[in-house]
């Protein structure tokens, strides 16, 4: 008889495969590892490093860009003629994006800076530890992990006997290293071993660099989240109110706000910083340390002074962050939005109660305004010239461009063209004519949408209009911003009512 115990084994490790694999596809849409598989990763990874050295974690958008214009080469496939592809400011504005660059709007600043997202320091840091061999498993880390351990052991210990026992074997071997020093006797570690221990401390300091960046990230996550908690209408929303209102710091009780407070007082005691400092140094004068290259001496001389300012970034962004939820919650203003939220909801409720019984299409009897906003720069304004006899301008023409039934479908779902009221003057002008071409429509009834009204038209026309072959007309229409346009569109002629959906 066959036991089931190899059976429930095969299932748990079957299950626990699964689940992991889940996690991993989580983890697949994060930016480090979308950074890592991007087809330009080589080129992206080099061109961050290169743009944001030791000393410029900040950059306002006109240096970045300058600065990738510099290698926008690298970028660009080989086949690819000179000038097609995209522009530096497009491809910081993608890695925004993607998350590979964080945007910060500095009220003390004229323009907008950005920095490398955490994201992108981890898949740094990971391809650097590709790049050094290095292995991980050296003595001199043991050594850190046991030593740890044997002090959190010491620190934790609850019966005085064992802690009286552990401080009396400590007190015994500093003793016999004092008469092996006085007998002459003395000891020192290996270059390798000292080199060892140095670079491991080292890298631990240099990824602090990212977890600052990621503090950051993580505080503005439990603003949003307290935030959330005010406005919700269940919860612990009263409780949180009451200790906002009192003053509590919610935001340095939370676990990262507690974790970055031990570790921002801890830099800024004065007594500790400076027996730091004299540790540096004396380790700056030891031999081994001659083997050390310049960027090492670098960052061991400067491994605190290097941690002060984004740690004073990280203070500044969550002192910000409390005032700000502070003043959130004694102006009254979650109030205001909490209404606003219950209306939504409602709304939303609403929606999803009538999604099964009124058709997506259904005319609606309610008259609105369509959402369009009329942007343009301040360089496009054009100065009047007094000497200018007001001669009309020459018409600008454009090539022509073929629209495949695709690429109408695209454009009328994605801005948002008017295609039911497109639809009731088409048959309006056929009605009257018994036929109407797209030509007819727009003189019969305007463009409301400008150039949106004439896609939408020819979308229509692909549809349910018969094409005149080798016929094209002139059609004109009047923009949002007041000039005319025209354009020469195939011939199409509504011989029958458009349905409506």
């Amino acid at each position: 008889m066959t036991s089931p115990e190899p059976n429930r084994w095969t299932s748990h490790r079957a299950d626990a495969v699964v689940a992991r694999k889940e996690n991993y596809e989580q983890l697949r849409r994060l930016s480090t590892w979308r950074l890592l598989a991007a087809t330009k990763a080589p080129a992206v990874l080099a061109i961050l490093q290169s743009v944001f050295p030791a000393g410029d974690r900040r950059l306002p958008r006109s240096e970045l860009v300058a600065r990738v214009g510099t290698h926008l080469a690298l970028l660009h496939d080989e086949e690819q003629e000179p000038g097609t592809g995209r522009t530096a400011a497009e491809y910081v504005d993608g890695w925004v994006r993607e998350g590979y660059l964080t945007r910060r709007d500095d009220p003390a600043q004229t323009e907008t800076t950005f920095e490398p997202s955490p994201a992108t320091i981890d898949a740094i840091q990971f391809i650097a530890s590709l790049e050094e061999h290095r292995p991980t498993t050296t003595q001199s880390r043991l050594q850190l992990v046991v030593q740890q351990f044997d002090r959190l052991a010491q620190e934790t210990e609850t019966d005085r006997d064992v802690r009286l026992a552990d401080l009396q074997r400590r007190r015994e071997r500093i003793e016999q290293e004092i008469r092996d020093l006085a007998e002459g006797e003395l000891m020192l570690p290996s270059t390798e071993a000292s080199l060892d221990r140095l670079r491991d401390v080292l890298q631990i300091a240099s990824d602090l660099s990212g977890d600052f960046l990621q503090y950051r990230e993580d505080l503005r996550a439990v603003d949003l989240h307290l935030r959330e908690q005010i406005l919700s209408p269940e919860g612990s929303r009263g409780e949180v109110l009451e200790q906002l209102l009192a003053g509590d710091d919610l935001l340095g009780q939370s676990s990262v706000g507690r974790t970055f407070t031990a570790f921002f007082r801890m830099l800024n005691d004065p007594v500790q910083t400076r027996t730091a400092q004299e540790l540096v140094d004396r380790l700056l004068s030891r031999d081994f340390a001659r083997a050390l290259s310049r960027d090492e001496r670098d960052r061991l001389a400067n491994v605190f002074s290097d941690l002060y300012e984004p740690a004073q970034e990280v203070l500044d962004v969550k002192t910000e962050l409390y005032r700000s939820l502070a003043r959130f919650v004694r102006s009254q203003d979650f109030r205001q939005h909490r209404v606003l939220l219950e209306t939504l909801q409602e709304a939303q409720g609403i929606a999803l109660a009538q999604k099964d019984a009124v058709p997506t299409r259904a005319p609606f009897p309610l008259e609105l305004d369509l959402s369009r906003v009329l942007m343009s720069s301040v360089a496009q304004h054009r100065l009047k010239d007094p000497t200018d006899p007001g001669a009309p301008a020459e018409a600008e023409v454009h090539d022509v461009t073929a629209l495949s039934v695709e690429v109408l479908q695209d454009l009328v779902r994605v801005n948002d063209i008017d295609i039911v009221g497109l639809t009731g003057r088409v048959n309006d002008v056929r009605g009257t004519a018994g036929q109407a071409s797209i030509g007819d429509v727009l003189r019969a009834h305007p463009a409301e949408q400008g150039l949106a009204s004439v896609i939408g038209l020819m979308f229509l026309a692909t549809q349910y209009a018969q094409e005149r072959e080798g016929s094209t007309e002139l059609v004109a229409w009047r923009e949002l911003d007041g000039r005319d346009y025209a354009a020469t569109v195939p011939a199409y002629y509504f011989l029958a009512d458009v349905p409506v959906e």
